[in-house]
C-alpha cells in the first residue's frame, strides 16, 4: 500500500497538491468483484465486516483503497473496530468504508496512472454510493482543507490530513508523494507510571483528567531524553502495585510492561489533538518536567481553551 510520510506543515499551495481530511481507522483495500477486505498486514477481514461487502456488491470489478471507522456516539472510535458484526448494533456502533483511492478498474491496472486520474475515475464510479461505503472527501484548496486542521475536529475522530501529488503514480511504501500532518498540541499531563527501571525510566505511562476530574491514561510516552530520564528518577515514587502491561494497538502483540508510580510528577507533552478526547494512539512527546505543578494544576480538556 501507498503510505503517508509524516511531516510538521501542510505543503502548498500548489496546483499539485490534493487534500483529504485524515480519519482515525483501519487501513484496507476492497477488491469488489470476490468482497475481499484485506487489511495491511494481508488479512482478510470481510467476515468482520459484512456490511462493507454487501455495500461494495454490484460495483463491477474494482479494487479500492481506503479507511473502515466505526461511529459510535456522534464520534469516530478506533477501539470500536474490533467489536464482533453481531453485536455492533446493539453497542450503537456504524462501521462505514471511505474510499479515497482506485487502484483497478474491470481488469484494467489504474496504478501507474496519475492521482488525478485515479481520482477522478473513482468519483465516477462511486457516484451516488450510500452508506457505510462513501466516497472520501478531497480538495485542492488549501485553506478549505487547513479547516481539517481544527481541533473541534480532532474531538470527532478526524486526525488532520493528507496531501497527495496529483501528478504522481500510486507507489507502495513511503515514497513522499503523500504526505501527512496531523493536529499536534502542547498539553500537561501526570506521570502514572514508568517503563524500564524506576531509577531510569526510559518512557512516561501519562494520564489527563477527564470531564469529571478523573485521570485517565492516554498512553505511553515516546522514549525520554536523556537528560529527562536522569531528572525524573528523583521525582517519581512506585507504589505498592505489581507492574502491568500496557494493551497494545496491534492486536496479538504484547503490550509494554511498566511500573505504576504516584500520580504526582506532571510533565509538558506535545500530543495528537485527540488527546483531549482520550482517543490518542500515537505516542506524546515528553517536552519538559514540570515539577512546579501538582496534578490539581492539570486542566480538564476543554477545545475551546487547548491547543
Amino acid at each position: 500500500m501507498a503510505l503517508a510520510r509524516d511531516e510538521r506543515d501542510v505543503p502548498g499551495p500548489d496546483p499539485r497538491w490534493s487534500y483529504e481530511p485524515k480519519f482515525d481507522g483501519w487501513r484496507a483495500a476492497v477488491f469488489t468483484a470476490p468482497g475481499v477486505v484485506q487489511s495491511r498486514r494481508d488479512n482478510d477481514l470481510a467476515a468482520r465486516f459484512p456490511e462493507v461487502v454487501s455495500a461494495v456488491r454490484g460495483l463491477g470489478d474494482l479494487v479500492l483503497d481506503g479507511e473502515l471507522v466505526a461511529l459510535r456516539e456522534g464520534r469516530l472510535d478506533f477501539g470500536s473496530l474490533t467489536s464482533m458484526p453481531r453485536g455492533r448494533a446493539e453497542a450503537g456502533i456504524a462501521v462505514y468504508y471511505i474510499a479515497f483511492d482506485l487502484l483497478a478498474e474491470d481488469g484494467v491496472d489504474l496504478r501507474p496512472q496519475p492521482y488525478s486520474v485515479r481520482r477522478a475515475h473513482l468519483e465516477h464510479r462511486l457516484a451516488g454510493v450510500r452508506p457505510p461505503l462513501q466516497l472520501g472527501p478531497a480538495t485542492t484548496d488549501r485553506a478549505l482543507a487547513l479547516g481539517w486542521m481544527r481541533p473541534e475536529l480532532a474531538d470527532v475522530g478526524i486526525e488532520g490530513l493528507v496531501a497527495k501529488d496529483v501528478t504522481r503514480p500510486y507507489r507502495t511504501g513511503r515514497t513522499g508523494d503523500w504526505l501527512k500532518v496531523r493536529q499536534k498540541i502542547v498539553v500537561d499531563a501526570v506521570v502514572v507510571g514508568v517503563s524500564g527501571a524506576v531509577s531510569r525510566p526510559e518512557a512516561f505511562v501519562l494520564a489527563r483528567p477527564d470531564a469529571t476530574g478523573e485521570l485517565q491514561q492516554i498512553g505511553l510516552s515516546l522514549p525520554l531524553p536523556p537528560a529527562v530520564r536522569d531528572a525524573a528518577a528523583a521525582l517519581v515514587t512506585p507504589t505498592d502495585e505489581p507492574r502491568r502491561r500496557l494493551p497494545n494497538a496491534v492486536l496479538g502483540q504484547p503490550g509494554t510492561e511498566y511500573q505504576p508510580v504516584r500520580a504526582a510528577l506532571v510533565v509538558e507533552v506535545e500530543a495528537e489533538a485527540t488527546v483531549l478526547s482520550f482517543s490518542a494512539r500515537l505516542r506524546p512527546r515528553v517536552h519538559r518536567l514540570r515539577p512546579d505543578l501538582n496534578p490539581a494544576d492539570v486542566a480538564v480538556p476543554s477545545p475551546e481553551t487547548e491547543g
